[in-house]
């Protein structure tokens, strides 16, 4: 009778311990997936961010809404949490597909250069805007502003 009593104890205490381990790694699971997916974001949640910018993407877009392209960049990059959030602002030819910039004054991404490159655009004029994503995160790292001739 007493080894029994043991090995019933015995055998409660193994189903305890597979019991705990198996709630330690449901919430394990469960919280591993919500920190990564604060994060990450969703396929649709980065082409709703994008449109935000890329809806003024084209070769003859008119200077009235390359200034308001301009200024949405300048909103976002003074919210924008770290370095790594900001958007390039440049006059060239194409966005360059770079990483997005690590530091806070990184060039084109100053509130004083988007400025200066808001004041070379003419309402009249028509303008050709580039859109380039990171290549990590899908998100847009830069726009480039060129005059039509």
């Amino acid at each position: 009778m007493e080894n029994a009593s043991k090995a019933l104890i015995i055998a409660g205490a193994i189903l305890l311990s597979i019991a705990i381990i198996g709630v330690g790694m449901f919430v394990y699971n469960g919280v591993k997936d919500t920190i990564k997916g604060a994060g990450d974001m969703s396929t649709e949640e980065i082409a709703a961010y994008n449109q935000e910018f890329t809806m003024y993407r084209g070769d003859n877009v008119r200077g009235s809404s390359v200034k308001a392209l301009i200024e949405r960049v300048s909103t976002h990059n003074l919210g924008a949490q770290d370095a790594s959030e900001l958007i390039i602002l440049t006059t060239s030819e194409v966005a360059a597909e770079v990483p997005a910039p690590t530091d806070e004054n990184a060039s084109g991404t100053t509130q004083t250069e988007i400025n200066n490159i808001l004041k070379t655009i003419l309402s009249g004029k028509t303008y050709k805007v580039t859109i380039a994503t990171d290549p990590d995160t899908g998100l847009v790292s830069s726009v480039g502003v060129t005059q039509n001739k």
